[in-house]
């Protein structure tokens, strides 16, 4: 007998019905047939087993003595509810043993990824220790939709499971370094608080992940609570040319208003000259297809959805085979994959509700197979996974919020296959009573993937920006040559402000884990450095949901993520020890994607965590928690007081001196 093991009851539900299984036991489906043999279908709950440092280990928690605690190599245990074996999963554990005693043949079906590789030989591992009979030749099934002809396909083209053995040793290397950091920092820190305060009871949780997380939001906060805002003047002048009116920006910002005044004199009822004209065509090229970290941003930016919240509605509609796979880290397809485009293109056109998007579907579909953009096309960057696809039929029927997500992923691949955007920019500048002024503008000549969304069809005069100083305003500017001389119609100074770095929102907040707190916008440096960041693609919204819903160290602010009382307390101790270094986990990920790739050793890997976890063991317990909780008081009531002068200063107008509660200015 041939058993296939799946992560999830759903997707066993599918294999069962294109194998034709249908008896249907506790636990799993039986009477299918594979390649002429009896087969049977089971499943897991997500994580059946996880790690267990054994009772040696367990009998010494919460002893500062006893740390760190390094198992020198962990036992697996049926994963635990309330402090106990979980009664559902130890039963389905008994299940899978029993198929698997009994069978010639095992295949994983489990998500194709380094979290699915573990779960599956996490399983076998376990039962194969309780019983030998369990150890029988195993094969992967990898497929990247739950269609059925996906699957089909898949089951047809069968791997020995052996081929991805460095993708589980990647997702084993990072489950015992997240225990072992997490367990140590988390007992040393929270020992530590408790020997300088016995009555303070609650538990401090650190992890390798969560904690340099938690000091980006804290550290971009206390940045921009404290940031000291200095005000500036630009000059901004009114002319025209052939009747259409516009204006012009000094280069210059000036840091007083007599310095900007005076160059407003000079330039009142006289002229501005161009000293230098220059068009040229940009191309602005089609965005690639959505992976999951630039689907949570959209989701964010569009739908206020939490990236936990943007993942959830994905795994649904992967369930009920609308997209593909949705943990990918790509915003490739790969060449094969490419010839399925037209009918995808054909099927968004038929499904989609009525609307603008129908009817550009509609018009894509059209277009020759030769003339679609193909910039998401690339074997070499497709990872485990490729890119975000639509499947199957449209979202009739779906909740709202399903509907949303379909959508998003609808529209970006309509973006991806069609034309480039084309435009001509132009820019200026121009000398006025002894000053430098610039001024430029955009003109769509084609609009290409912009108009998927309407965007583009117009010149962006329609969209004047005249008040904010920190920027020249959009608007439409008339060509002009060098030395053309044009009249003023008014001059005037504008008053802005320097502004801190904004504080972090779902959609930012997942782009600085992704590239490791960088801020970068090139496309190619963007692709050098997502390796790097904190986390994985699949794991990220996880760890964000910890945060805020479990730790309570985040919380939500409108759409702002900013810390907890608790989260700045636990930040104020840590933040200089490499526990909150954003750049070491990012190189950690590096490894772990070395390891999966079978390019590094996992023992290697396993010998730094463990140097590290000593370190920082030593580092917390060391701390001196009394004058650290002081000042992080005394940051807290700053903060507080920084926001009252802020309110003052916007009722009043006036400008009002900041003092540190330390009596520093």
């Amino acid at each position: 007998m041939i058993v296939l093991i799946a992560e999830k009851p759903s997707f066993g539900a599918d294999l069962a019905r294109i194998i034709g299984a249908k008896e249907r036991h506790d636990g799993y489906i039986d009477g299918g047939s594979l390649n002429g043999e009896r087969a049977a279908v089971t499943w897991a709950f997500g994580h059946l087993v996880e790690l267990d440092e054994g009772e040696e280990y367990r009998s010494r928690h919460w002893q500062a003595e006893s740390l760190p605690v390094l198992p020198p190599a962990f036992k697996l245990r049926v994963a635990q509810k309330d402090g106990k074996p979980d009664p559902g999963k130890a039963k389905q554990l008994s299940i899978i043993e029993m198929l698997f005693a009994n069978s010639n043949r095992i295949i994983n079906c489990g998500d194709a990824g380094r979290e699915g590789e573990l779960i599956q030989k996490y399983i076998y591992e376990y039962v194969c220790e309780r019983n030998e009979r369990c150890r029988k030749p195993v094969l992967r099934l990898w497929v990247s939709s739950n269609t059925d002809e996906a699957i089909r396909t898949g089951l047809a083209s069968l791997r020995p499971a052996s081929e991805y053995e460095p993708l589980f040793l990647a997702g084993k290397a990072r489950n015992e370094a997240d225990w072992l950091v997490g367990l140590n920092a988390t007992e040393a820190l929270t020992l530590a608080i408790r020997k300088a305060n016995p009555a303070d009871r609650r538990v401090f949780s650190l992890g390798r992940v969560q904690t340099p997380t938690l000091a980006l939001v804290c550290k971009r906060y206390m940045e921009n609570k404290q940031f000291v805002s200095t005000p500036f003047w630009v000059v901004r002048i009114k002319t025209e040319s052939k009747g259409k009116a516009f204006q012009i920006q000094s280069v210059k910002r000036f840091t007083s208003f007599e310095e900007s005044n005076s160059v407003v004199k000079r330039c009142e009822n006289t002229l501005v000259k161009v000293t230098e004209a220059k068009t040229e065509p940009v191309t602005l090229k089609a965005p690639l297809l959505h992976d999951l970290t630039s689907l949570q941003q959209e989701a964010s930016r569009r739908y206020d959805y939490s990236p936990d919240e943007a993942l959830s509605l994905l795994q649904s509609l992967y369930e009920k085979k609308l997209v593909t796979y949705p943990r990918t880290g790509s915003t490739f397809i790969p060449w094969d994959m490419m010839k399925t485009i037209p009918r995808r293109l054909a099927q968004l056109a038929s499904s989609l509700p009525d609307g603008p998007l129908k009817q550009y579907a509609a018009g894509l579909k059209a277009t020759p197979y030769a003339e679609l953009n193909k910039r998401s096309v690339n074997d070499g960057k497709v990872t485990d996974h490729h890119a975000l696809l639509l499947e199957g039929k449209g979202p009739d029927g779906l909740p709202q919020k399903e509907a949303n997500i379909y959508m998003l992923v609808a529209e970006r691949m309509l973006q991806a296959f069609s034309p480039n955007c084309e435009t001509l920019v132009s820019s200026y500048r121009f000398t006025c009573g002894g000053e430098e002024f610039t001024a430029s503008s955009t003109k769509v000549e084609k609009p290409g993937w912009k108009a998927v969304l309407g965007e583009g069809a117009k010149d962006t005069a329609e969209k004047t920006e005249e008040n904010d100083p920190d920027k020249e305003p959009v608007q439409e500017v008339p060509p002009l040559q060098q030395g053309d001389i044009l009249s003023v119609k008014k001059a005037e100074t504008v008053q802005g402000k320097t502004k801190p770095k904004p504080l972090y929102t779902y959609d930012s907040l997942i782009k600085a884990m992704k590239y490791a707190g960088k801020e970068v916008e090139d496309e190619e440096v963007k692709d050098a450095l997502k390796e790097c960041g904190i986390g994985t693609v699949a794991t990220r919204a996880g760890i964000l949901a910890i945060l805020i819903n479990q730790r309570k160290f985040l919380k939500k602010e409108g759409k702002k993520i900013i810390p907890t009382e608790t989260g700045l307390e636990v930040y104020n101790l840590v933040k200089d020890m490499t526990i909150a270094d954003v750049e070491m986990t990012g190189r950690w990920e590096i490894a772990l994607t070395a390891i999966a790739d079978a390019k590094m050793e996992a023992r290697s890997f396993d010998t730094n965590i463990r140097t590290y976890t000593e370190k920082i063991t030593n580092q917390l317990s060391n701390l001196t928690i009394g004058n650290e909780i002081v000042r992080a008081a005394l940051d807290s009531i700053a903060l507080q007081i920084h926001d009252v002068i802020a309110a003052m200063e916007k009722d009043t107008g006036i400008r009002l001196p900041v003092l540190r509660v330390d009596g520093g200015p």
